[in-house]
């Protein structure tokens, strides 16, 4: 008798396939369905005058962000919007909605980055809006310097680096594809889970893991 391991039936293959087609699709449903309910949260608390909690709500708009939408560049828009309103008599209230705005669009990047405009035209405008919030406090450093190290907060170039969407991309397809072949490969004759299928898993989570900090890092 021969001691080649036999081959998974091609049904497998499908069924693997079709349980990793699920968790993707299960996780750009909750994508979906977080990014409308808080940019709904956000449209209600404007319209009570609760402007604050709708920077908020806008924030988590875009932090949802998907490749499809659908209110993530309604939000950014609104932050712009909030922050030009506010910015000549409240630039606290300015500079809250265009940080919002700043970091919801770093916080979405991926492959590419979402709403590159007003990500650069917010590390524009927010140097000078703090460097009025803080003289209005009463900030006793000197205002050049302090206008600099602002600056140089926010000096970080627009966009996604070459090595970031490398690693996104080596990341989730190492996700997707050792959860594949360990839910294809990973079960014997008799049902049971193999070292194979565990070693394919454990691939999967560094995948995961890799994804995830290259996301986190950007």
């Amino acid at each position: 008798m021969s001691d080649t391991p036999s081959q998974p039936a091609p049904p497998a293959r499908w069924i693997a396939a079709a349980a990793v087609l699920l968790v993707l699709l299960s996780l750009s449903i909750r994508s979906t369905w977080e990014q409308v309910a808080a940019f709904d949260r956000a449209i209600a608390a404007e319209q009570d005058g609760r402007i604050d909690d709708a920077i908020v709500e806008y924030r988590w708009t875009m932090r949802w962000t998907t490749p499809w939408g659908p209110r993530d560049a309604a939000a950014a828009a609104a932050l712009v919007r909030i922050a030009d309103a506010a910015e000549a008599s409240r630039p606290e209230r300015a500079a809250f909605a265009l940080d919002a705005a700043r970091s919801g669009a770093i916080a979405s990047r991926w492959l590419l980055q979402p709403h590159a405009d007003i990500l650069a035209a917010a590390n524009a405008r927010l140097p000078g809006l703090w460097l009025r919030v803080a003289e209005r406090r009463g900030d006793p450093r000197d205002k050049d310097a302090l206008r600099r190290r602002l600056e140089a907060d926010v000096a970080r170039p627009v966009g996604v680096p070459g090595w970031l969407a490398l690693l996104v991309a080596l990341g989730f397809g190492l996700w997707t594809f050792g959860l594949w072949r360990g839910l294809s490969r990973g079960f014997d004759e008799q049902g049971r889970f193999g070292p194979a299928g565990w070693r394919w898993l454990a691939a999967s989570a560094l995948g995961m893991a890799t994804w995830a900090t290259a996301l986190w890092l950007g």
